[in-house]
């Protein structure tokens, strides 16, 4: 927000958010986060933290869902990790400098027969 110190009104939301909402500072920052970068939304020092009781089951689904995505990730990483344990990876690309050279031609090997006079 560009803030160098908390101003009272967002002091006051953040108390009241805490000890009447029963919000941890964890799920405030969450509220905010979500508000300003996934809804585009613009925090506005001048109005503190209203916002954030009105968005705060959104925010909640969206880190949820966040969570879920990761462990997910987690899981088929761990996944490809014990399949791979079990098989030979070869990097295809590392062998690209190792082209076939085409195989080269002696002129010393050509026999020309019937030619006696050169």
């Amino acid at each position: 927000m560009g803030l160098t110190s908390i101003t009272p009104l967002i002091r006051k939301h953040i108390n009241s958010y805490v000890l009447i909402d029963r919000m941890s500072y964890k799920e405030i920052a969450r509220c905010i986060v979500w508000y300003t970068e996934v809804f585009k939304g613009k925090c506005e020092p001048l109005y503190g933290l209203g916002f954030v009781a009105s968005v705060r089951e959104r925010a909640a689904k969206y880190f949820k869902q966040l969570e879920l995505d990761q462990q997910e990730k987690k899981a088929q990483a761990n996944k490809i990790v014990a399949y791979q344990e079990n098989n030979i990876i070869f990097n295809i690309k590392s062998l690209q400098h190792k082209k076939r050279q085409p195989k080269q031609l002696d002129i010393n090997d050509i026999d020309i027969e019937g030619d006696g006079n050169d």
